[in-house]
């Protein structure tokens, strides 16, 4: 018992089927529900078992749905992860706008948008390693799509950053290189076991960020403002 029961905590998250047959509902509705289904079963089993080692079959089965509907959606298991991992990048940046918009202060916005990125990862450690640490080992194209995603993000964190000399941004090269830096600690802490307490790392990754815009004073001040 004790055995089946530790097996069940270690296979990738499941989802009940739709009924079987003449269901009566919309075709629209079960187009959306099968297709959330999939992006949900893609960052189960992805997350857990890697993108090399994960099989088409095996995403079918965390999304409680048959390997038929899946090419239904998707041709290959490259392109169901890119169309998962954009959903989940919106998502991201939806909800860090959300949280930066009664923000006006550039600094300020910064953390707001931390601040929010982070509670979306503590909520689901999941979602946070299947678009973290997959990607960058997965290699070609999902590594390709990963960078110009991190890439979105850092336009992201400048956006609206005030001209010089208020603001003296560091070269391109160094901004990206804080967004690597910001991104290790994440992943040191889901590497570690506790996704849930990523949260915990906002004071310094406000101040890591901010420092070379604003100085360390001003970073500081945001950083323990929140």
């Amino acid at each position: 018992m004790a055995e089946r029961e530790s097996q069940a905590e270690q296979a990738p998250a499941r989802l009940h089927r739709l009924p079987p047959g003449r269901h009566g509902l919309p075709r629209e509705f079960v187009v959306r529900n099968q297709r959330d289904r999939l992006a949900a079963g893609t960052i189960a089993a992805i997350s857990e078992k890697g993108y090399r080692e994960t099989t088409i079959g095996q995403i079918a089965a965390a999304a409680g749905v048959s390997r038929r509907t899946f090419y239904v959606y998707f041709r290959t298991k490259e392109e169901c992860f890119l169309t998962t991992f954009d959903q989940v990048a919106a998502h991201l940046r939806e909800a860090c706008e959300e949280a930066a918009a009664a923000e006006t202060d550039w600094p300020r916005r910064v953390a707001a948008k931390l601040a929010a990125g982070l509670a979306v990862f503590a909520a689901n450690p999941m979602l946070a390693r299947f678009t973290l640490v997959v990607p960058p080992r997965a290699g070609g194209q999902v590594a390709t799509h990963y960078r110009v995603a991190l890439e979105r993000a850092l336009a992201g964190l400048t956006e609206g950053m005030p001209a010089p000399p208020a603001v003296q941004p560091p070269s391109q090269a160094v901004q990206h290189s804080l967004v690597g830096g910001m991104v290790s600690l994440i992943v040191g802490k889901l590497e570690a076991g506790e996704g849930e307490r990523v949260e915990e790392l906002l004071p310094e990754l406000v101040e890591l960020f901010l420092s070379p815009f604003v100085g360390r004073a001003m970073a500081g001040r945001v950083a323990t403002s929140r």
